[in-house]
């Protein structure tokens, strides 16, 4: 009993430390990209590590193994506790045909906790980023009528983390539900510095545009299983998340710094320009998926989801014209040797999948577009443990070049663990 309440603490502890780390460094999870100017910044998928290796797939199967954080009605084949955290990054190479540079940027991608509540029902609690905003750019001009010149810095920062609690039911033998009601929460700061190249002490102009908001998320989700053959299952499952309007204050200030070689210093304290209260309005969502799947051997995977970005609606309560529907395309085959084998080997879950996402970015009349092969496997801790460490690699590229656009060449890599605890919620017996 001691270590299961410690365990308990220990779970506590690093869910209420980690939501400070999503609330400010989310951002920092797939580095420096121009288009997460636009909007709120990268949508993140919200699944797990194993997922990620079949293309992002995972909306009609699992397993019970891994945590399914995609479909909230698949969480009812969890039968064990499980605690499943871990780290996604990503290095890329923007350029734009004449201009280039590279970038890294890794951090926590979730935190999650799984237990049974009872035979067919089980609840999670998850931490994750929703949404990260990482961008900077400058550029210098000459002041007319002067050889001196000003240098402009456009700097984004910031983001949406989620919290989350998730319920999944298994109706009957064959039909599984599931709803998500989940918590946004964050911030995004946008500065605008000009720093005027006089003499060596320079003066720099600063305005700064600061957006936190916060709010309700609603999802449910389904997932049918139909026997097809003697070791076959066919499968289906769906999401649909809810509109949410997610409220919060906008603060404009404007700040002088002078700069005399130690770094720019305020000379004085920032003017607020404006604050008031608002809101942003994130659009719905909906997402269905099928698969093939003889159980712990093969699963064959497909889906599509899509979301209306034209209906979003910024602190001004406006629609954004860079912003257009978002639609993904994914395929995701795993494959499992032999369960029952005693060969470490024939334990080991292989995936690999294909995703094409038509991001929500409309730049200079271009629908941006984002395509990757992934990789990955998720080996036991050792023979016949139902505990992972998972594995994914994604290599793709996103935008093009050309018409003043940016292309991102990327590999992402994450790593995560899969925890599970079989003795949780068994009544000791007394011989």
């Amino acid at each position: 009993m001691l270590k299961k309440n410690n365990l308990t603490a220990y779970l506590i502890i690093s869910i209420l430390t980690i939501t400070e780390t999503f609330a400010q460094k989310e951002s920092r999870l797939y580095g420096n990209s121009p288009y997460s100017a636009l909007g709120i910044g990268d949508i993140y998928s919200g699944s797990s590590i194993a997922n990620d290796a079949m293309g992002g797939t995972g909306l009609s199967f699992g397993n019970g193994i891994y945590v399914n954080t995609i479909n909230p009605a698949l969480l009812a084949k969890s039968r064990y506790v499980a605690f499943n955290t871990g780290l996604r990054g990503q290095y890329k190479k923007l350029s734009n045909g004449t201009l280039s540079q590279t970038d890294f940027g890794m951090n926590l991608s979730h935190i999650t906790l799984a237990f049974p509540i009872k035979t067919k029902w089980t609840t999670a609690i998850t931490m994750q980023p929703y949404s990260g905003v990482d961008h900077e750019a400058r550029f210098t001009q000459t002041i007319t009528g002067t050889d001196k010149s000003v240098q402009h810095n456009y700097k984004g920062l910031g983001g949406l983390s989620k919290a989350a609690v998730t319920n999944g039911f298994l109706v009957g033998k064959k039909l599984y539900l599931g709803a998500e009601v989940g918590y946004y929460f964050g911030n995004f700061t946008r500065d605008t510095t000009s720093r005027l190249l006089v003499t060596s002490e320079d003066f720099y102009l600063r305005y700064t545009d600061r957006v936190s908001v916060s709010g309700f998320e609603f999802k449910t989700g389904f997932a049918f299983q139909q026997k097809i053959a003697e070791k076959w299952n066919l499968n289906v499952g769906g999401t649909y998340e809810l509109q949410s309007k997610l409220n919060g204050e906008r603060i404009r200030s404007f700040t002088t710094l002078y700069d005399q070689g130690n770094g720019p210093k305020i000379i004085k304290k920032p003017d607020t320009l404006a604050l008031y209260n608002g809101g942003i309005t994130l659009p719905s969502r909906y997402a269905i998926g099928f698969s093939l799947e003889s159980p712990y051997k093969w699963t064959f995977a497909v889906e599509y989801s899509r979301q209306d970005w034209t209906k979003y609606l910024n602190f001004d309560g406006k629609s954004e014209s860079n912003l257009t529907v978002s639609e993904k395309f994914a395929f995701g085959i795993e494959y499992l040797p032999k369960y029952s084998s005693t060969k470490y080997l024939n334990q080991v879950f292989y995936r690999a999948g294909f995703q094409q996402v038509k991001t929500p970015y409309l730049v200079n009349g271009t629908h941006i577009k984002d395509n990757s092969f992934s990789f990955g496997l998720s080996t036991p801790l050792a023979y016949r443990s139902v505990s992972y460490i998972d594995l994914s690699l994604s290599v793709g590229n996103r935008g093009v070049i050309g018409n003043g656009l940016v292309k991102e060449n990327y590999v992402k890599i994450a790593l995560g663990f899969s925890l599970m605890d079989t003795r949780w919620f068994l009544k000791p017996k007394i011989d």
